[in-house]
């Protein structure tokens, strides 16, 4: 006798009609994963894909929703024909009652990437985006540029030849030489942010092959994060958290709704970016004053080291007062403050990356004293370390 029969719910059986070859995807995966274990379990449909696979659902598959990539109108076809609920995690696609959108927030991720920079002094800001083809909008890099405009500044970005546009590649291999010119052409010290990692890598081995040192001349931030990536990369690369994991989490939680009946939003739901993963491609300084620039390159290099505030004025051969001055005028925070803030944000990366103790990590970062890396953790990120390592494990499913 069935469970239904007996008076028990049935298991929800739902299709995950994801490509699974990026990180974000995978997190976005364990984000639904989270959310059917809360509910006791669900049968879920999925099968391995590439970026570039076109998505479907088989012929004799039954079941109650799907959540996936509607990137494909063959897709959107079989979907709308079986008459069953649907959400989208993708971008490429318009909100919409019948297939509602739960997606990270284009716009406070365009703002955030451009923030990074216009935070380190960059005063010159470059975008290499998606290619054409990939059908994505222009919210980002139409964020990035109003953030850009806002700070003074103006926004370069890499326009793709037709060529280029036709090749089904979710980096960038043909036109190097175009790329590689628009790079030697953009003005010194420039902060890219890049749409992928796997873009990140190409304009990295690109600045390689043109001599351009990354991340003093060029500096990298990716819009998508991704640790093999980053780690195949010659220069770790910096990138957005986008939350794929709690993405993942509110889009069963959606789904779950309208299979039982409730209407989708009016409003896609967007999830905001947990913030910047700061690695060695961006770490650098876009201020045109060489007494700061040297001071924060000293901080930088050294931060994993107990040093103090007065061994960089003794490195730089300046007086406190100077060096204190200048950095209130152009960074808007003391030499102190920015030394906190490199720690503790290598310090992040760590609590998110890898199983090193807390005593470990505070060591790693230049703290004489866990106690005093703890207190410090907690005035910049408002949370200790060991909570943050857990909810950044756990992806904060409740956003």
């Amino acid at each position: 006798m069935s469970n239904s029969l007996l008076g028990v719910p049935a298991r929800r059986s739902i299709a995950l009609i994801v490509q699974t070859a990026t990180e974000w995807s995978r997190d976005v995966l364990q984000g639904v994963a989270d959310y059917a274990r809360e509910q006791g379990g669900w049968d879920c449909f999925i099968e391995p894909h590439g970026f570039w696979d076109e998505l479907h659902l088989p012929t004799d598959w039954k079941g109650h929703g799907v959540i996936g990539r509607l990137t494909h109108p063959t897709l959107v076809r079989s979907i709308t024909r079986r008459k069953i609920p649907c959400v989208n995690v993708s971008w490429s696609r318009e909100h919409s009652v019948r297939f509602p959108n739960v997606v990270s927030d284009q716009r406070a991720c365009g703002e955030m990437a451009a923030r990074h920079f216009l935070d380190r002094g960059f005063r010159n800001i470059a975008y290499v985006g998606a290619a054409p083809h990939m059908g994505y909008s222009t919210l980002i890099e139409d964020t990035i540029r109003a953030t850009v405009s806002e700070g003074g500044s103006e926004l370069y970005s890499f326009q793709y030849s037709p060529k280029q546009t036709m090749i089904r590649e979710h980096g960038i291999r043909t036109d190097i030489a175009d790329l590689q010119r628009w790079l030697l052409e953009l003005p010194k010290p420039v902060g890219v942010i890049v749409w992928s990692a796997m873009i990140g890598r190409s304009v990295m081995t690109m600045c390689a092959n043109a001599t351009i040192d990354v991340p003093d001349d060029v500096a990298i931030l990716c819009v998508e994060h991704d640790d093999l990536m980053s780690a195949l990369a010659p220069v770790e690369l910096s990138s957005l958290d986008q939350a794929g994991r709690t993405v993942g989490y509110k889009a069963a939680e959606l789904l779950d709704q309208m299979i039982q009946g409730e209407p989708a939003p009016d409003q896609p739901i967007e999830v905001p970016p947990r913030g910047v993963v700061a690695r060695r491609s961006s770490d650098a300084t876009g201020f045109q004053d060489e007494v700061v620039t040297e001071a924060i390159r000293y901080i930088r290099d050294h931060a994993d080291e107990p040093i103090q505030i007065h061994d960089v004025e003794k490195a730089l051969n300046v007086s406190r007062r100077v060096l204190e001055n200048r950095f209130e005028r152009l960074v808007g925070r003391s030499p102190a403050d920015v030394l906190r803030r490199v720690r503790v944000e290598r310090a992040a990366v760590l609590l998110r990356d890898t199983e090193l103790s807390i005593p470990e990590i505070a060591f790693r970062c230049g703290f004489n004293h866990p106690e005093s890396f703890i207190r410090c953790f907690k005035r910049m990120m408002d949370d200790v370390p060991s909570h943050y390592r857990r909810t950044n494990r756990e992806g904060e499913r409740n956003g």
